[in-house]
Order: C-alpha cells, then structure tokens, then sequence
C-alpha cells in the first residue's frame, strides 16, 4: 500500500530543489509543517512526541492491536488512514513532531476543533533522546534530512552535538518544556514515558487502551506486548518485515544504523566520561521543566 505522506513529502522536496538553499530549507519546513497539521486536524488521534522518542515501537503496538482485532495482514505499519481505509472502524491517527501545531492551535478557525482532539503526548529522557539523535544524524539520515535539521555528520564529538547541535539536548528541553506547557490547555491528554512503557509494558498499554475507548482484550494487549518485544521488533527489522523504511537498516552489518538500535533506559551514560555525565545532567536539571521527573 502507497505511503501517500511519503509520496507527497517527496514531491516537496522536488518543488523546492531549485530554490537558494536558505529559501528552499524554510520553505521545506513550512510547507512539511502545513501538511502534517492539516492531517492532525483532520485525525481522529494525535499522537505527538519528540523524534527519537520511542515512536516507532508505540506505532507498532498500535499496529498489532488493530491487525489482530480487525483482522488485517500483519506485514504492514499503522499509517495515518491506512488501517482505516481498510476498515471504518479504526480511527485515522495521525504521529506527528508538532512542528508549528501550537500555532494551529491558536488559530480562530481551527484551534477548538484541533484542542477537542485526544493527544497521546509520548516522552523520553531528553539525554537518551539526544544520543539517538546523533546516531541518527551520523548513521541514518538523508543528505536532505542533514540540511533541513543543520546537521553535520561528519565531524565533532557526540557530546559536542549533545550540547550543541540544532537537534541536541537544548532544542529536545525547549521542545519539551513547550508541549508541556501548551497541552495543559488541551482537554483530553494522555501522558506516557518511553521509560514506564519499557518497565511495565502491559499495564501502560491497558491505560492507553483505557483512555483510547479501544476495545481490545488483556490477551490481545498481551500479544501485542510479545509481538513487538524489543528483541523480536529488531530481528523483524532486520528481516525486513514490514518492508517499511521505518524499520530498515541503512547498513545491515551495523548496529547503529538501525531503527530499533538499544532501547536502553539511561543509556546515555554509556557514552561519556564522568566529568561529561555531570555536566550533561546539570544541564537537564536547569533546563528541562521538573514536571517530567527526568532531573
């Protein structure tokens, strides 16, 4: 089945190749930013988080709670409408970064319809998101990702890009605190952490389901907790399961150039010294709203 977000994203970039590359990069953001609002107005779900933050896993979950319940073909990923082209039922979800939806929001046409929405707001520790963050930018991301985000593989520390690059940790706080802030405004908001998702599986999804309205059973949700367990969603990805570039390797042989790379709650620390751990988690203790409890 057609991507046709994908199809329309590519058709972007052909628009506005031709332009001076500071024009053509704001251009890029604004009219990416207008098509994914408008497809989160029109949704029946929003689920927003920042990039890195677990996304991919949550959208197979969902993914595996419908195919199961409705019936669908099991190689394929939830997409915006695609589940629900497939059967009415299922609602049109639409995951989203919320780049300029905030703005949408405010909007007197539009901004009521867009805040009566239900929101599934995901987060992660905004340190582990900032590593995944440079192995995507150095393993994973397109030449045209690369110049839309600023981003530079090609040299520099992976704490310098922490602290530094237009993705690391200022940008993931700043995003943070915002939605943070601007969803307390937002009726019907369901919270959930990468990190209680990884801890107690099971039960997060219950409360989602819960919150969703969703009719699946225990015995579903426990399935879909197996079928997309961490070390059976990397060997699909591996396996080109859902032959789908989400969970796609760029380099098979390696490690860091999966999707599905560790998973690993605090792992950031793994990376950096002492003296740098220290420091980056000042930094998230000064900067990061302690609402979030990640300080």
């Amino acid at each position: 089945m057609i991507d046709r977000l994908r199809v329309m994203r590519a058709g972007i970039w052909a628009l506005t190749a031709p332009l001076p590359r500071a024009r053509r990069v704001a251009m890029r953001h604004r009219l990416r930013a207008g098509l994914d609002n408008r497809r989160a107005l029109a949704a029946d779900l929003i689920v927003l988080s920042r990039a890195k933050s677990g996304r991919t896993w949550l959208r197979t979950l969902l993914s595996r709670l419908h195919q199961r319940h409705y019936g669908l073909d099991e190689n394929q990923l939830l997409e915006y409408d695609n589940f629900h082209r497939q059967d009415a039922r299922i609602p049109i979800v639409a995951m989203t970064h919320g780049h300029y939806l905030d703005r949408l929001a405010d909007h007197p046409r539009h901004g009521e319809a867009l805040r009566a929405r239900p929101v599934v707001f995901l987060v992660r520790d905004p340190r582990d998101v900032a590593v995944s963050e440079y192995f995507q930018s150095t393993r994973r991301a397109s030449a045209h990702k690369r110049e839309l985000y600023a981003l530079d593989g090609s040299g520099g520390s992976m704490f310098d890009f922490l602290m530094g690059a237009p993705v690391g940790l200022p940008a993931i706080c700043d995003w943070m605190n915002r939605w943070h802030a601007e969803l307390a405004r937002w009726p019907h908001v369901h919270r959930v952490s990468y990190e209680a998702l990884r801890a107690a599986p099971h039960a997060e999804l219950e409360r989602l389901c819960a919150f969703l309205d969703a009719p699946f059973s225990a015995e579903e949700i426990a399935e879909a907790v197996e079928f997309a367990d961490f070390e059976s969603l990397k060997r699909k990805e591996r396996d080109d399961f859902f032959k789908n570039s989400r969970l796609r390797p760029k380099d098979s042989e390696d490690p860091d150039s999966y999707k599905v790379r560790r998973g690993k709650v605090g792992g950031y620390r793994d990376y950096f010294d002492d003296g740098q751990v220290e420091r980056i988690d000042r930094f998230v203790r000064e900067r990061l709203d302690p609402a979030f409890g990640y300080a």
